[in-house]
C-alpha cells in the first residue's frame, strides 16, 4: 500500500516512515510505497484568516532538497504546490492503494488541497478506509486544519474524515491519539467488505 506525508519540511517523518515500513516488509507480506509532498521552498504565503497567519509564516520549515534526497532510500520526493501535485501524482494511478496519510501542512488552505487526494483519486487508488494523522489541530473549528475537516465533511456526503472514536486501543503511551483520524468512502465498491473472519 502506498503511505503519504503532507508537509516533509527537513525529512525526519518521510525517514521516519521509511523505517518503520521497512521494519514491517520483514515479518509481513505488505509492501509500502512512500511519497512525500512538499513545496521545497518553506510555507507559501498565507492566503487569508483561514491559515491562522498569527502562528505560521511564509518559509518556515524550508528543505535542503539535494541533502535529503541523499538520504532518503526508497521514498518519492514530491515537491511543488499540493493543489497542482496531487492532480500530477494521481494521473497515472497511485503505485499501489493509499492506505495512510500524515497531514502536516499547517495552513488551513494547503490541508483543503491536500484533500484532493481523497476526490480526485479513483477507488483503485485507495483503500475504503484510510488512516489519517493531522499534527496542527490546535486552533479553533474556524481557522486552520480544523476548520479544513469541517468544510470536507460538509462538501462530500459519501466521504467523511472523522476521529477515531476507538482511539483508546492504542496501546503506545505517547501516541497522541486525538490526533488520529479515518477518511471513509461509502461508496468504495470494498466499504462493505468484511475485514476479518468470524471468530469460531
Amino acid at each position: 500500500m502506498t503511505v503519504i506525508e503532507f508537509g516533509v519540511a527537513a525529512g525526519a517523518g518521510l525517514l521516519e516512515l521509511e523505517r518503520i515500513c521497512s521494519h514491517i516488509e520483514k515479518t509481513s507480506p505488505v509492501r509500502f510505497d512512500i511519497a512525500g509532498f512538499d513545496t521545497g521552498m518553506g510555507l507559501p504565503p498565507p492566503t487569508d484568516y483561514r491559515d491562522a497567519p498569527w502562528k505560521w509564516q511564509e518559509g518556515w520549515y524550508d528543505m535542503d532538497v539535494d541533502g535529503l534526497r541523499s538520504r532518503l532510500a526508497r521514498a518519492q520526493l514530491v515537491l511543488g504546490p499540493v493543489a497542482e501535485t496531487v492532480p500530477q501524482f494521481l494521473a497515472g494511478g497511485s503505485p499501489s492503494p493509499i492506505g495512510a496519510i500524515m497531514f502536516d501542512l499547517d495552513y488551513f488552505s494547503s490541508t483543503a488541497d491536500a484533500f484532493r487526494i481523497f476526490s480526485l483519486s479513483r477507488p483503485a487508488d485507495r483503500l475504503p478506509r484510510i488512516h489519517c494523522y493531522f499534527d496542527d489541530l490546535g486552533n479553533i473549528e474556524d481557522v486552520g486544519v480544523p476548520r479544513a475537516i469541517a468544510e470536507f465533511n460538509e462538501a462530500n456526503e459519501a466521504m467523511k474524515i472523522r476521529q477515531r472514536t476507538y482511539a483508546n486501543d492504542l496501546r503506545d503511551p505517547y501516541a497522541l491519539a486525538w490526533k488520529i483520524y479515518e477518511f471513509h468512502d461509502f461508496r468504495h465498491p470494498d466499504y462493505m467488505r468484511p475485514v476479518r473472519q468470524k471468530i469460531a
